[in-house]
């Protein structure tokens, strides 16, 4: 064999190795744990395997120092992989023998066989945890750090949040957010006379998008894509997640009819399926914006504490909020859990006259249950539909 094939040879080999051992060094750990405190997680590109909530591995070959990981807490459950079960996102702590104590989140994703650890995102030295949470697929890390420029010897003041997504098993952080810049759950709705986002909670104002957001054209894709189903007349909103900052309106144009304007950055995720009780309550069917036909076939999932006796009231109302049918769901399994169970229920309608215009639209309402009769535990979740 010629010298320059077994060179290249060699090469390709040289290649091919050094992609596994970077992908292996960057993978989630793929073994499950059955208690999270004892799973593996990946720390800088390393596997630290947690008996008993820490890990004390040396610092070096042959050092009598050790990097010692431990479990810090500020534990807070949710689904992050979107497999209807509860995930386990917190925070690690990693003393490598100097004077610095690294922070860093992490999450345990259930599984049929326990808990599989995450790679670990570094939050900072010498921070102080707040609080964390899972909220719509994200992992949100509250914590404190020392304004740009104080020493280490500072103590944390400044609020800061991280905000993480899971992608194939893997936690990234999305784009570091400009001054200004805040991250926002909500409904997307795009059409001809309409281009806007409003934000989760009673109450909350609608903004213009502006023509200036970097993620215009992505956000229109997006929406294209998920309501691709739906007349465009419908002005079907779409859950979204968006990064960006609060701006003024353009003077003229459909947007000048708007208090304020959101210059979008990012967009963080689009989902038809979610809302902003997603982590309440999710329907797979009928889908937000769905023509609908009587017998209408009502599925999805929702947590325990939605039901009552195994079932919660389920409303269809027309476009004038008159109701035109009423039934339950019931619960496909145990329901006394706080974990999410599958539904499934039936109405019957007839369909509403005059079916044109804005007399098509409707609403389907799911209602948390609620015996007591106390408004402060009412609840419900809707979606519009057409007839």
């Amino acid at each position: 064999m010629k010298t320059s094939a077994i060179i290249g040879m060699l090469v390709s080999i040289a290649v091919i190795v050094g992609i596994w051992f970077w992908m292996d060094k960057n993978a989630s750990p793929q073994s499950a744990a059955v208690d999270y405190k004892n799973a593996t997680y990946v720390i800088d590109g390393q596997p630290v395997t947690l008996v008993n909530d820490r890990a004390e591995t040396p610092a070096a070959p042959g050092s009598a120092s050790k990097i010692v990981t431990q479990y810090f807490g500020n534990e807070a459950a949710g689904d992050l992989d979107g497999d209807r079960q509860d995930d386990i996102a917190f925070i690690l702590t990693q003393d490598r023998g100097g004077s610095g104590t690294f922070f860093y989140a992490a999450a345990a994703l259930k599984t049929a066989d326990g808990y599989r650890g995450t790679n670990a995102i570094l939050l900072g030295d010498r921070v102080a945890p707040q609080t964390t949470e899972i909220r719509n697929g994200l992992l949100i890390a509250n914590y404190a750090d020392r304004a740009q420029g104080e020493p280490m010897t500072a103590r944390p003041s400044v609020g800061v949040s991280k905000y993480l997504t899971l992608a194939d098993s893997t936690l990234k952080e999305i784009a570091p957010l400009s001054k200004g810049e805040q991250v926002s759950f909500g409904y997307l709705t795009i059409g001809h006379e309409v281009r806007s986002f409003r934000p989760c909670g009673e109450g909350q104002p609608e903004y213009w998008l502006s023509g200036d957001s970097p993620a215009l054209d992505e956000l229109k894709g997006a929406y294209a894509r998920e309501v691709s189903d739906v007349p465009p007349s419908a002005y079907t909103p779409l859950f979204a997640v968006l990064a960006g900052r609060i701006t003024d309106t353009p003077a003229d144009g459909f947007g000048a009819d708007y208090a304020h304007a959101l210059r979008v950055s990012e967009l963080i995720r689009a989902d038809r399926e979610e809302s902003c009780k997603s982590d309440m309550i999710i329907v797979t069917s009928p889908r937000a914006g769905a023509a609908i036909a009587s017998p209408l076939t009502v599925e999805g999932y929702a947590r325990g504490p939605w039901y009552f006796e195994a079932s919660f009231p389920l409303i269809l109302t027309d476009w004038d909020g008159k109701i035109i049918a009423e039934g339950y769901a019931t619960a496909q399994g145990e329901w006394m859990t706080e974990s999410f169970v599958p539904f499934n229920g039936t109405l019957e309608f007839k369909k509403p006259e005059a079916a044109n215009g804005f007399s098509r639209k409707g609403t389907l309402i799911f209602k948390k249950d609620n015996p007591s009769g106390m408004p402060e535990k009412d609840d419900s979740m809707s979606i519009p539909v057409g007839f």
